[in-house]
């Protein structure tokens, strides 16, 4: 399986204007925006509709690695870092780091 998509990190930015290419949810809280950026966002159109199709996925992917996650918590007492990352990750996913 190949990524097309624009490789980590991406990050947010409320009401603020990056150059370059981005991606912009409007109608967020209080009537503002927020730009999803990278320093690495390509200009190329392909990977332009793959970083599309990633975001569109982004609930059912996150999701599943909820799901996940806690079937392995369930099974393995001793998960160690693994799940520290994973539950990071999450928490990025929900805004809450």
């Amino acid at each position: 399986m190949e990524f097309k998509h624009t490789p980590a990190p991406w990050l947010t930015d409320r009401n603020n204007t990056h150059t370059g290419q981005i991606a912009t949810v409007h109608g967020c809280e209080n009537n503002s925006w927020v730009e999803i950026w990278s320093t690495n966002w390509p200009e190329s159109e392909s990977v332009q509709e793959a970083n599309a199709n990633l975001i569109a996925a982004a609930p059912e992917l996150l999701s599943e690695l909820i799901r996940l996650r806690n079937i392995v918590a369930s099974y393995k007492q001793d998960s160690g870092d693994n799940l520290d990352i994973t539950d990071a990750v999450i928490a990025k996913a929900l805004g809450q780091q």
